[in-house]
C-alpha cells in the first residue's frame, strides 16, 4: 500500500475498464487546450467590441482635457483588463518569469494532475499509468509550440509570435517532465516493492522507458538558464538532436501512446516544410562598423523582391555564412541549424536593402566578425568588401500584431545598444511617412542609450532634401552616450572584445558630438528613464504607446515607471521586444 493506493490484481473486464479510462482522460487532457484557444478568441472579441463602444479620448496633448462622456462598461472593462494584464506581466523575480506565467503554469499543472488522479480508485498501477499517458498527451502541443513559422496554427489563433510563445513551450516542457518523472518513479517503486525489478529491468518496455526518461532529463537539464547562458550552442544542438531521437524509444515503450507520436511526426514534417519555405539565399556584404564591435550585413534588393513588403520590427534567422558557396552536407547542416536571430534594421521598401546589425559576443557573432575582417583584408583601402552567399529564414516577429501607432497621442520608444535595430525601423516608418505606422504629425520621442556615438552610424540615412531643419529637430533621436571615454571601451564588462586597431579610432566625446548624424541630439551619461516616461505622460492626456528593446535592467525600470500611470487609469499600450531562450 502507498499513498492510499494498493497493488491490486484486476480481471480482464477491469483491465479493459482501466484501459478505457486511460484513453478517456488522456484525450480530455489533450483537447483541453481548445479551452485556452477559445479564451483567446473570446478575449479578442471583447476587446474589439469594447474598443468600438468606448468614447473617443481627447487628442490634444496641450491645455485642459475636454469633458468626457460618462464611462461605459466598455471603458471600465478596458481599464480593468489593462490593470490585470499589467499585474500579471510583472516579474516574480529577475530570471524567474512573470506572475502570469507562474499562474498559468501552476493552473495547467493542477488541471493535469487532477486528470491523472481522478477516478483511479485505489489502483496504484492505474495512477502510475495515468501520469504517463496524460504527460504523453501534451507532447504534440509541446512540439507545436516550438514551431517558428507565422503559419503555425497556435500563432494564428493566439496572434502571438514564436518569441512570445517560447515561454509556454518552456513551461509545458517542465510540466511534461514532471509527469513523466512521477510515472517512472512510481513504476520503479512498484517493481522494488513487488520484487520484480531484477526481472523487469531486462524487458524492452522498461529499457526504452528508462532511455526515454534519461533523454528527457538531459533535455530539461540543458534547457536550464544557467546552462543556456554557459553555452547556447550545447542547449540548441541537444534539443534539435534529442527531440527527434526521443520518438523511437517512446514508440517502442508502449503502443497506446503511438497516436500522439504520429501527431508529433506530422508536426515535425509541417515545421520542416514551412521553415524550408521561409529560407532564401541572398548575396550580401558583411563588415565591421569602424570604431565599434558591431557587425553589419547589407543585402541589396530589387523591385520584384517580396522582402520589400516586410514590416518594421520583423526579424530573420541568419545562417552562419562561410564566405563561399558549398553543397557539402556539413555546409547544408550549418545553413539549416547554426542560426541567430537578427532584426531587420532598415525599411526594405524605401532603402532597397536588408540591413542586419549585431554586437560581437561569441559563437556565431564572433565568426561573423572574423569573416568580416578577413574579407576586408582581401581588398584595398576604400574598396567595397566582396559579396558572399547568405541564407536567411523568415521574416518572423510580433511586430505584425502591433497596433497602428499613428492613432496614439504620444509614442515613446526606448532602446539600449543594438536593441535599436527593432525600434529604428518603427521610428522611421512614422517619421519618414513610410510603412504601416506612418503619421502626418507624429508625437514621438525616441531615447537611445549607446556606449559610444560610433554605434549609431548604421541607424539613420541622410534626411531628404525637402526636409526642413525644424522637422528634423522636432522628432530627433535622443542619443545618450554612456561610456564617452575611449579608454573604457577597450574591454567592456560583458567580455565583448574590441580590436586594438578599432580602439585607436575612438575619439574624445567632444569630437564625437560633432560627428552626430543629422536627426540626432547627443547627451552624455545614462538617460533618466523614469523622468522621461513621466514627462511623456504628463504632456499627454490621451493614449500613449511605449515600446522598448534593450537590457533587462533598462526595460524593467521603464516598465516600473509606466506602471504608475497604468494604475492611474491611463490608456497605455506596452510592448517589450526580447530575444533568447
Amino acid at each position: 500500500m502507498a499513498f492510499g493506493y494498493e497493488f491490486v490484481i484486476l480481471n480482464e473486464p477491469e483491465k479493459e475498464q482501466r484501459r478505457y479510462l486511460l484513453g478517456l482522460y488522456s484525450t480530455i487532457a489533450q483537447w483541453s487546450a481548445l479551452g485556452v484557444f477559445i479564451f483567446f478568441q473570446a478575449y479578442f472579441l471583447l476587446c474589439w467590441f469594447a474598443e468600438r463602444s468606448t468614447s473617443e479620448p481627447p487628442k490634444s496633448p496641450f491645455g485642459r482635457p475636454g469633458k468626457l462622456k460618462s464611462r461605459t462598461w466598455a471603458r471600465k472593462f478596458q481599464q480593468a483588463l489593462q490593470q490585470v494584464s499589467w499585474w500579471t506581466g510583472k516579474s516574480v523575480r529577475r530570471g524567474w518569469g512573470t506572475r502570469g506565467e507562474w499562474i498559468a503554469g501552476l493552473a495547467w499543472t493542477v488541471w493535469l494532475l487532477f486528470l491523472s488522479i481522478h477516478n483511479t480508485g485505489d489502483d496504484f498501477l492505474h495512477l502510475t499509468k495515468r501520469f504517463g499517458i496524460v504527460g504523453a498527451s501534451q507532447l504534440p502541443l509541446h512540439y507545436m509550440l516550438a514551431i517558428k513559422s507565422p503559419y503555425s496554427p497556435i500563432q494564428l489563433i493566439t496572434r502571438l509570435s514564436h518569441e512570445q510563445l517560447k515561454v509556454s513551450h518552456q513551461i509545458m516542457g517542465r510540466i511534461i517532465y514532471f509527469l513523466f518523472a512521477l510515472h517512472a518513479s512510481f513504476y520503479l517503486y512498484f517493481f522494488v516493492q513487488s520484487g520484480f525489478l531484477a526481472q523487469r529491468i531486462r524487458d524492452l518496455d522498461v529499457i526504452t522507458g528508462l532511455i526515454s526518461i534519461t533523454m528527457f532529463t538531459i533535455l530539461s537539464t540543458t534547457a536550464l538558464e544557467i546552462l543556456r547562458r554557459w553555452s547556447y550552442r550545447v542547449f540548441y544542438t541537444t534539443h534539435i538532436i534529442l527531440a527527434g531521437l526521443l520518438l523511437e524509444p517512446l514508440f517502442l515503450h508502449v503502443t497506446h501512446i503511438r497516436p500522439y507520436l504520429a501527431e508529433i511526426v506530422a508536426i515535425i514534417v509541417l515545421h520542416e516544410i514551412v521553415r524550408n519555405y521561409s529560407v532564401r539565399r541572398y548575396s550580401g556584404m558583411i563588415g565591421v562598423i569602424p570604431g565599434t564591435n558591431l557587425v553589419e550585413i547589407r543585402i541589396p534588393l530589387i523591385s520584384t523582391d517580396k522582402e520589400l513588403t516586410w514590416k518594421p520590427g520583423q526579424h530573420v534567422y541568419l545562417s552562419r555564412p562561410t564566405g563561399v558557396s558549398s553543397s557539402s552536407w556539413y555546409e547544408s547542416f550549418v545553413t539549416r541549424y547554426r542560426v541567430n536571430p537578427f532584426t531587420i534594421a532598415s525599411l526594405p521598401a524605401k532603402d532597397k536593402q536588408l540591413l542586419l546589425v549585431t554586437r560581437t559576443l561569441s559563437g556565431n557573432t564572433k565568426s561573423l566578425a572574423d569573416l568580416a575582417r578577413s574579407l576586408s583584408a582581401e581588398v584595398g583601402p576604400g574598396e567595397t568588401s566582396p559579396s558572399i552567399p547568405i541564407a536567411l529564414e523568415g521574416p518572423y516577429g510580433a511586430s505584425v500584431h502591433l497596433p497602428d501607432l499613428s492613432k496614439f497621442d504620444r509614442v515613446l520608444l526606448v532602446a539600449g545598444g543594438v536593441g535599436a535595430t527593432f525600434l529604428v525601423p518603427v521610428y522611421r516608418s512614422m517619421i519618414e511617412g513610410e510603412g504601416v505606422f506612418r503619421s502626418a504629425n507624429p508625437q514621438i520621442r525616441f531615447v537611445w542609450a549607446v556606449r559610444k556615438l560610433a554605434e549609431t552610424q548604421w541607424a539613420l540615412p541622410s534626411p531628404d532634401g525637402d526636409e526642413t531643419e525644424s522637422d528634423v529637430t522636432q522628432n530627433a533621436v535622443e542619443v545618450y552616450i554612456t561610456r564617452p571615454s575611449g579608454a573604457n571601451l577597450q574591454l567592456d564588462n560583458t567580455g565583448d572584445n574590441i580590436e586594438l586597431a578599432e580602439a585607436e579610432q575612438l575619439m574624445p566625446f567632444q569630437d564625437e558630438t560633432e560627428k552626430a548624424r543629422r536627426g540626432m541630439t547627443v547627451h552624455v551619461g545614462r538617460p533618466d528613464i523614469g523622468s522621461i516616461a513621466d514627462e511623456v505622460f504628463t504632456n499627454s492626456f490621451g493614449s500613449v504607446a511605449v515600446l522598448a528593446c534593450g537590457p533587462q535592467i533598462m526595460t524593467e525600470e521603464l516598465r516600473e515607471r509606466v506602471g504608475k500611470w497604468v494604475k492611474e487609469g491611463r490608456d497605455v499600450y506596452w510592448h517589450c521586444e526580447t530575444f533568447g531562450w
